[in-house]
């Protein structure tokens, strides 16, 4: 018991050691790595404030030379549990320089996770080559050229369907509409000539209880009679 007890409070004594080494968040851009002037930060952070206004999605940079974990995933992992960016609609990019060189992770809260799957991925990816070349200002800047990109194709797929369903409605639409006016000309237009065929009713002689609807053509003499039974007035004929 004593030693399960030890290694419990030597876990947390490293943990909170390794949580107190993380830097603590400066704002939405971060750079602790010391990657921009002036210029470059005011343009960052005018990417980032449009990024939140358009999306409503909060990104976060962080520029880093120091990882006290193994990896960059476990870092960017822990950054965005410990800035309390893993619940929201959020973005986090942490550039980690490691010797003379670079690394990129991406990751994003619960929301947009949810509602962009596979974005993060797709953003770590379209900027990883500038990563890799040391280029970091310019793959912040790509970051959100790809995040424009891929976020402004939702909506025209989802336009392109609603398309392809109005198409079909209205195809549809028109194959009732041949359909009824083929019932019309079949019934109501006369056969002989193309005018349209008068109608009278009257009591049948051949059906007892039914009725006998007569269409006539007033221009060439041509009669019809459809017999029915009496009540059914209004169903067609």
């Amino acid at each position: 018991m004593k030693s399960s007890l030890l290694w419990a409070s030597i876990s947390i004594i490293l943990f909170s050691a390794i949580a107190s080494a993380l830097p603590l968040p400066i704002g939405a851009l971060n750079d602790y790595g010391n990657v921009l002037d002036r210029h470059g930060r005011e343009r960052i952070n005018t990417l980032i404030s449009a990024a939140k206004s358009r999306y409503g999605i909060d990104v976060t940079i962080l520029a880093s030379w120091d990882n006290p974990y193994d990896t960059i995933d476990q870092y960017a992992y822990a950054i965005l549990d410990s800035w309390g960016l893993a619940r929201g609609n959020t973005l986090l990019a942490v550039f980690l320089k490691k010797g003379r060189n670079w690394e990129v992770k991406v990751l994003g809260g619960e929301l947009v996770a949810r509602a962009h799957p596979g974005l993060s991925a797709q953003l770590e990816a379209g900027v990883s080559d500038l990563v890799l070349h040391r280029r970091i200002e310019e793959a912040m800047v790509a970051l959100f050229a790809v995040l424009d990109n891929k976020i402004d194709a939702l909506p025209s797929r989802e336009t392109g369907a609603k398309a392809g369903a109005n198409r079909a409605l209205f195809i549809v639409l028109i194959i009732i509409g041949v359909g009824l006016s083929a019932l019309f000309v079949s019934r109501r237009i006369c056969p002989r000539c193309g005018h349209v065929l008068h109608r009278r009713i009257r009591p049948s002689f051949r059906s007892y209880g039914g009725e006998d609807v007569v269409y006539y053509c007033r221009h060439c003499g041509y009669t019809r009679t459809v017999t029915r039974k009496r009540g059914t007035r209004g169903r067609g004929g």
